[in-house]
């Protein structure tokens, strides 16, 4: 493991411990009637951690930063942060994963706790319990501390372990959850009130509002892999009847990511990236492709000439699910050249729509770093020099100039890299698996 990932581990530990004894000196005392409730919104969030569910690999999802935040405003408090602590940590026990792992989960979100009580507080603050009225800025200020505090102490850790920009990962990995973060802000306040004015009535409906809101998220995330493994099986499909080119479509797709973030276009844009890279192919399904893509060595003119006519049927064949239409263009520009001389359109410059000239790039990187009968795959200083050769003919200069001078390029060349940011638990198994790997070469 990277001596700079164990160090900030260390780190947070260490802050962590810290902020709780500053917390207990803030205010050292303490009230066992206003804390009962919070230390069973700890114990709610305990059984909320470790009925987890399961979002893509190794990534899983779970409801307890709601009960820790509910917890807070019921009681800003040490003792709330202690039952917390307690909380996480009886959660992470149960969990198998390494134990560096489990502490630093457990630290983050008892530092994270400690600055969202600080803060309430030194805002004037008080136990819900104690006064109902909505104090909309300690409260708000509280809830977004405590998210944003989780989000950035994995989004450090991800860029020690990948040696990418802290900033960038962080705005990556927590776009998409921004609009949850300010709902949460409502959300945390309005169980705190269904216990203030309703008692246990009020915690059982929150516990059934959690349970119901757990299994929303995880049908949604279920219906969205079902969908993507169902268009991953059909890209699948279509690769079968080339033996030349198979898993292309998953390659093209990853070194797209890569490019997409490189560029910094925003979480949602690199989704769009990568939908119609991994589809952009899926017209050699036609039976016109077919002898085309079998037929062993180089194509003669008129078989170029009808391939030439796999990205329009591409389109098409992508343009009939309504939830794809916005790649439909990218799907049937990925083979124009930035001067005009590609296919089927001949689009010049910016007239291409960016998404296609990604692909364009993760493309032809792809064809350069495959085995082919006439030739074999080219290494890394090769795939440079003929991405600066071509620059400003094929592809586009300003994506290329970007590229060739990151020192993320060499993640194209990682088949260990599979474009996205990672989650916690992702990270610490690639630094474990990378103890005992040689370096991949494309």
């Amino acid at each position: 493991m990277k001596t700079s990932v164990i160090a900030y581990v260390y780190g947070i530990v260490a802050t962590s411990v810290a902020a709780l004894v500053f917390t207990y000196w803030y205010d050292p005392s303490f009230s066992m009637g206003l804390f009962i409730v919070p230390a069973i919104l700890a114990f709610v969030a305990f059984l909320g951690a470790i009925s987890k569910y399961r979002i893509q690999g190794s990534t899983f999802g779970e409801i307890s930063h709601i009960p820790y935040l509910t917890a807070i405003i019921l009681y800003p408090s040490w003792a709330t942060l202690c039952a917390i602590g307690v909380g996480a940590t009886l959660a992470e026990v149960t969990k198998k994963k390494p134990a560096i792992k489990r502490t630093f989960n457990v630290a983050q979100i008892v530092l994270a706790g400690c600055v969202a009580v600080l803060a309430y507080r030194q805002l004037g603050g008080v136990s819900l319990q104690q006064n109902r009225a909505w104090n909309f800025w300690p409260h708000s200020t509280a809830v977004v501390l405590f998210l944003t505090l989780n989000t950035y102490s994995v989004a450090v850790a991800i860029a020690l372990a990948e040696g990418s920009g802290i900033l960038k990962t962080w705005a990556k990995g927590s776009a998409k959850g921004f609009l949850v973060d300010i709902a949460a802000i409502f959300v945390v306040y309005a169980f705190g009130r269904a216990y203030v004015d309703w008692g246990g009535w009020g915690v059982a409906l929150f516990c059934a509002m959690l349970v119901m809101l757990r299994f929303t998220y995880q049908s949604m995330q279920q219906l969205e892999t079902t969908n993507r493994e169902l268009l991953e099986l059909f890209v699948h499909t279509v690769e079968y009847r080339d033996p030349y080119t198979s898993g292309h479509s998953q390659r093209v797709k990853r070194f797209s990511r890569i490019i997409a973030q490189e560029i910094g276009l925003s979480p949602k844009e690199v989704e769009k990236v990568s939908r119609a890279a991994l589809l952009h192919d899926v017209g050699k399904i036609h039976e016109i492709f077919g002898p085309i893509l079998m037929k062993p060595g180089r194509l003669t003119p008129e078989e170029r000439a009808i391939m030439e006519l796999h990205p329009i049927k591409s389109a098409e064949l992508v343009a009939k699910i309504s939830e794809l239409q916005d790649i439909v263009p990218a799907v049937r520009h990925h083979h124009e050249n930035w001067d005009g001389t590609g296919y089927p359109d001949r689009l010049k410059g910016k007239e291409i729509p960016l998404e296609s000239r990604i692909i364009m790039f993760a493309d032809t990187i792809d064809a350069m770093t495959t085995d082919r009968p006439y030739r074999k795959a080219l290494g890394e200083t090769e795939v440079r020099s003929e991405l600066q050769k071509w620059r400003g003919i094929q592809f586009d200069p300003s994506i290329c100039d970007a590229l060739l001078s990151s020192p993320n390029f060499a993640r194209i060349f990682d088949k260990n890299d599979n474009g996205g940011v990672y989650s916690l638990t992702q990270i610490f198994d690639a630094i474990r698996k990378k103890r005992v790997r040689t370096p991949a070469v494309a």
